[in-house]
């Protein structure tokens, strides 16, 4: 599972799910846009049909990405919590399914205020993608108290593999990916739309003609 804002969807987080589909063998990425995240203070600029119409254009063509409405805005409005997430997501799939939550650097290193943090990083694998360069060892500073880290036993084939122990016996692995080529920043695209820059080369065509139809994240002054 591969959540997130998507507002818009980039190239970067296309070059992310590649990545761990390469990497790990997996048979699919789903990509999911989220209805109402808890931590962030501003809500996405793009409504959610929105953001999940430009997903769906994103991956359009991508072998092993599907769209997914897993995380999807709840009736009552109570925002979306990714331990509830992966816990509905698990229930759906096979008991010899393997389940990887799947985000990059800069995300994982606020893992630490996430609601029942502790809890989320045992309840399924986790897929940690940063650039080269980026400082792995904050990875494992970003976990919570209730976690301990590990070297793990076993073969990790050609990934850096940390083994996370949390209470009850409860582990999980997470796989470190170095080496994410693919710069993009999601609020950088849109101040740069905003200026009326619709033709980002960090977005699929489709997305950018998309956001020109829909006059989506135009600045507060244009008509």
């Amino acid at each position: 599972m591969f959540g997130g804002s998507f507002d818009p969807p980039h190239r970067g987080h296309i070059a992310l799910a590649r990545l761990a589909i390469e990497r790990l063998g997996l048979d699919r990425v789903l990509l999911a846009p989220v209805g109402l995240q808890p931590l962030k203070r501003d809500r996405p600029q793009a409504s959610f049909a929105d953001r999940l119409a430009m997903t769906r254009l994103a991956i359009e063509g991508e072998p092993g990405l599907e769209l997914s409405l897993v995380d999807a805005p709840h009736a009552n409005g109570m925002p979306n919590y990714t331990i509830d997430t992966v816990r509905s997501l698990r229930a759906s799939l096979a008991p010899a399914d393997q389940l990887f939550c799947l985000m990059g650097a800069d995300s994982f290193l606020s893992i630490g205020k996430w609601y029942r943090a502790g809890d989320l990083l045992v309840a399924c694998d986790f897929v940690v993608a940063s650039r080269p360069g980026f400082d792995l060892g904050r990875i494992a500073s970003a976990l919570p108290p209730s976690i301990s880290v590990a070297a793990c036993d076993g073969d990790g084939g050609d990934n850096l593999v940390l083994c996370l122990r949390g209470g009850g016996r409860r582990e999980s692995r997470l796989y470190l990916l170095p080496d994410l080529e693919e710069m993009a920043s999601a609020s950088g695209i849109r101040g740069s739309l905003q200026h009326g820059d619709a033709s980002r080369t960090e977005l699929a065509p489709a997305v950018a003609d998309y956001i020109r139809e829909h006059r989506l994240y135009k600045g507060a002054g244009d008509s």
